[in-house]
């Protein structure tokens, strides 16, 4: 198309008519102007997921078992979680049980008396962890020595592992055991004492002939009445 030349303001104006039309048509043709949003390219790296991974649950201790060498925690299905001996530092063990009993221990220190040596003693209610001052002498004397006075705390039980516990009858367990059992008089009355579990220690010169033991010891104000405590290690110098 060719364009004459015009002169004068109508010129001008027409010329500019048509620039405006021709933007308008290649306008047309190129498509509308509509861009899609947050669309990733086929070869855009997704972003890293953000989802935090939760560590599993600790397993929960529903059982600790007493004997004359260790302490152990095990599960409601019976696992054994952890164990700890009496000749290992006390602080590794207090930091057990409190984990298994759910809260930390009440703090005593015992002053000691006649051939009681002075104590730190740990509490969780009826649970009693013993530190004497005075350290243990593997095999003889152990570092630490706990009493229990309840069948559970906190919901945990704690029994021997032959599955004895307070609140227990002593007169059959007295039946049960009647080597080592006997009445011992105390302000008046006689208490009972059983003693289960014995575990065996090396001969010592100082004791030729007598065989050493450790065991867990049961203790009933009554012996008619229930078990009230247990104490372990208890040792037996051969007397």
């Amino acid at each position: 198309m060719t364009l004459r030349s015009v002169s004068g303001g109508c010129g001008t104006a027409l010329i500019a008519l048509v620039l405006v039309v021709s933007v308008l048509l290649l306008t047309g043709c190129a498509g509308p102007w509509n861009p899609v949003r947050g669309t990733l390219s086929p070869t855009a790296t997704p972003p890293a997921s953000t989802t935090a991974v939760r560590s599993p649950a600790p397993e929960a201790v529903t059982d600790i078992f007493v004997s004359a060498t260790s302490i152990e925690l095990r599960d409601a299905s019976g696992k054994t979680l952890s164990t700890f001996d009496y000749f290992q530092p006390a602080s590794e063990v207090v930091a057990g049980l409190s984990q298994a009993l759910g809260s930390a221990p009440i703090l005593d220190n015992f002053e000691g008396r006649n051939d009681v040596p002075p104590t730190t003693r740990y509490e969780w209610g009826g649970f009693l962890l013993n530190d004497p001052l005075t350290g243990g002498m593997p095999p003889f004397s152990s570092n630490t020595w706990v009493r229990v006075s309840s069948e559970a705390v906190n919901g945990v039980r704690i029994s021997t592992v032959d599955g004895i516990a307070v609140g227990d009858s002593a007169a059959d367990l007295e039946a049960r055991y009647p080597d080592t059992s006997f009445r011992h008089p105390l302000a008046g009355q006689s208490e009972l004492h059983i003693g289960v579990g014995f575990v065996p220690l090396p001969p010592s010169d100082d004791y030729v002939g007598s065989e050493l033991t450790f065991s867990v010891q049961l203790f009933a104000r009554d012996p008619l009445g229930p078990i009230t405590q247990l104490t372990t290690p208890s040792p037996n110098w051969g007397a």
